[in-house]
């Protein structure tokens, strides 16, 4: 399985849903789908890359996140 770790991300970067939906231009709502979500949701590469974008420029720590941090492999 590969486990969606959007909410573990945002966490630790400190950013908020509301911040990251107006940085995405979605609703606070879809955010929320999308860190509550425990395996990779389908989106599009875009959307993966604006989400990573988002991230590093709301982080409050100085750390830059990719694609792959959204993701991790765990074996059945």
């Amino acid at each position: 399985m590969i486990r969606w770790k959007l909410n573990e991300i945002m966490a630790r970067h400190r950013v908020k849903g509301k911040d990251l939906a107006n940085y995405l231009g979605i609703s606070a709502n879809a955010v929320s789908a999308l860190r509550k979500a425990e395996i990779v949701p389908e989106i599009g590469g875009s959307r993966w890359e604006l989400i990573c974008l988002g991230i590093n420029e709301l982080s409050k720590i100085d750390e830059t996140i990719s694609p792959l941090d959204l993701i991790e492999y765990v074996p059945d």
